[in-house]
């Protein structure tokens, strides 16, 4: 099948020998997308194994490796753009190792055989966000069900000693819900103002945890946010003003 996009670089199925070429060439110069049989182990601040499947593994141009499974849209294991990705061969088997240095943490990828592979110059234009802050925040609290299913709204911008509060909600089991809503991609500072939101509820003795709603996330505020037991809800507009929520 041919393929007629000018960023395709290179497509195709592969042996291991010339998967490993393909890495060393393009790694951090295109985005690199294979469909392999793999095995995976994690080690970091936990460990794991996925024993050997067919999956989709993804080395993006800025260094961030995820790999993907059939279903659900968060990867099976990933590593952050800074990692430091090596690759080693066998005979049949090519072992791609993603090394976070701080903190340690480690992906190791085994494929074996054949991987089909396509290597490609993709955008980055990034999101453009319509609307204001305000907006988004007077339609989610309209629509509570969009950050979690079944929520009630009980408050809009609630004073704290800390800042307001964007929207407090009550989830379908009885807890507090604090929001905080960003119109554009969430960096670490809005994930230490949640994380205050949420410990000042929790002083005063109430069932409380956070979500923060955003576009875009950098991978370090997600990491903080699954750190502290904090949640993340992505939306997208659809057009001014309007918002849909992942």
């Amino acid at each position: 099948m041919g393929c007629y996009l000018k960023e395709v670089i290179s497509s195709g199925i592969v042996e291991p020998a010339e998967l490993v070429e393909l890495v060393n060439k393009w790694f951090r110069r295109a985005t690199i997308v294979m469909v392999s049989k793999c095995s995976i182990s994690y080690s970091g601040r936990a460990s794991s194994i996925a024993r050997e499947s067919t999956r989709l593994i993804i080395l993006k141009q800025d260094g961030t490796v995820l790999v993907h499974e059939s279903v659900g849209s968060n990867p099976l294991n990933w590593q952050p753009r800074s990692s430091i990705v090596t690759k080693k061969i066998s005979e049949s088997e090519v072992e791609l190792r993603a090394i976070r240095v701080s903190p340690r943490e480690e992906l190791v990828i085994r494929v074996t055989g054949r991987s089909l592979v396509v290597v490609v110059e993709l955008g980055d234009e990034g999101l453009t966000i319509y609307g204001k802050e305000e907006d988004i925040i007077e339609e989610l609290a309209n629509n509570p069900s969009r950050i979690i299913s079944g929520a009630t709204l009980i408050a809009r911008e609630v004073s704290t000693p800390y800042g307001r509060v964007d929207i407090m909600l009550k989830d379908p089991s009885g807890k507090l819900v604090v929001v905080e809503v960003k119109r554009a991609r969430a960096e670490i500072e809005a994930a230490q103002q949640l994380h205050r939101y949420v410990e000042y509820y929790r002083r005063l003795g109430l069932d409380v945890y956070g979500v923060l709603v955003a576009p875009d996330i950098s991978n370090s505020t997600l990491k903080y946010l699954g750190d502290h037991g904090l949640k993340y809800v992505k939306y997208s507009p659809k057009g001014s003003g309007a918002i849909s929520l992942l």
